[in-house]
């Protein structure tokens, strides 16, 4: 366990793990579920039938509903797959939003995060977009900080625009962490979030002291953009192996981490 006055990391299986944290007791849930397209996560199986993947997902998706306050946010991101034996296309993101439904959330948003450094493909077009479902309990009652996350006009000296910036829409360009940057940090997980999309939506969707949640942590990029935003950052990770990385990031990328002490 990772623990400080800010973050906390459990590893573990968190379909099991996330039955101990009480109900609605968390503001916003952002996470990244294997894709089931086989990465080399270590003690996962990123291979499993399809339908044992989408059990995995309904699973934790119905405890996540449970631990959101009324006015929580989920944020679930899910890429297009090749599967099967001649590799047809896999919309896990339209799976993704199906289970959702089913586990009573409302879709406010479908977000298309576009980004160039990607494989490039022989036989179909190269895959250059990811989705992220945004999801409430209540379409009455949820955080939406519009103001917190606007970017710049496009349009330049125009009398007419108004305010600090304008909505940065349903599309969404970030790169990718790709080899280089995680050789240059010493990073080992094979899938990274770019930490400023994570902000955008922890700004988005949740107030400073805000408790944030991510079952599927990974290198620990939710908790650290949490912690960086003056919010708590709790995260799941089954494989401990990450555990060094996690810290060694918090360390490094956590402003003021002199001021966290670390009980390991």
């Amino acid at each position: 366990m990772i623990k400080s006055n800010n973050i906390e990391v459990q590893f573990g299986d968190c379909r099991e793990l996330i039955k101990k944290i009480p109900s609605e007791s968390v503001d916003l849930v952002v996470t990244s579920p294997p894709y089931n397209i086989g990465k080399k996560y270590g003690q996962y199986t990123d291979k499993v039938t399809l339908e044992d993947w989408e059990t995995l997902i309904n699973d934790i998706t119905k405890e996540i509903h449970r631990i959101l306050k009324p006015n929580g946010s989920f944020f679930l991101n899910l890429s297009p797959i090749p599967y099967g034996n001649y590799k047809e296309i896999l919309p896990l993101p339209f799976l993704g939003y199906n289970i959702m439904k089913k586990n009573h959330f409302y879709i406010r948003n479908i977000i298309t995060w576009t980004f160039n450094n990607m494989q490039n493909c022989t036989n179909r077009l190269s895959g250059r977009y990811e989705n992220i479902i945004w999801g409430v309990k209540d379409l009455k009652n949820y955080k939406f900080n519009l103001d917190d996350i606007r970017i710049p006009y496009i349009t330049k000296n125009d009398k007419r625009l108004t305010g600090s910036g304008r909505n940065p829409t349903d599309v969404w360009y970030f790169d990718r962490v790709n080899n280089m940057v995680k050789k240059k940090n010493n990073l080992s997980h094979p899938t990274i979030y770019p930490i400023d999309m994570i902000e955008r939506i922890i700004k988005m969707s949740s107030n400073e002291g805000d408790t944030i949640f991510d079952p599927f942590l990974g290198s620990g990029t939710s908790v650290i953009a949490a912690a960086k935003l003056k919010r708590k950052g709790i995260g799941f990770e089954l494989d401990d192996k990450y555990e060094q990385e996690i810290q060694s990031r918090i360390k490094n990328e956590v402003k003021n981490y002199e001021q966290i002490k670390m009980e390991l």
